[in-house]
């Protein structure tokens, strides 16, 4: 092998090296932004979650008024003169 197909070779590697560093940076880019968005997914999530237990709570303490009511063992609010 020549100088000169030497010099050429070094010059690919080179090329290659900036081609493969540009192609990491893009990765690492894309995995950053994804992972932003997984956080806020999980926050999402979690907020939704607090919020259906305070809904199924809500319920339950309805359904328990509703059947007292039924069974008679609770009036509607309203006094009787």
């Amino acid at each position: 092998m020549t100088f000169a197909e030497m010099e050429v070779s070094l010059k690919k590697l080179a090329d290659n090296q900036i081609v493969q560093g540009e192609m990491l940076y893009r990765i690492e880019q894309a995995v950053a932004r994804n992972s932003e968005a997984i956080a806020r997914h999980s926050e999402a999530i979690v907020r939704l979650a607090d919020g259906m237990q305070v809904m199924q709570a809500a319920m339950q303490k309805f359904f328990e008024h509703m059947d007292r009511f039924i069974r008679g063992l609770e009036g509607n609010g309203r006094h009787r003169a």
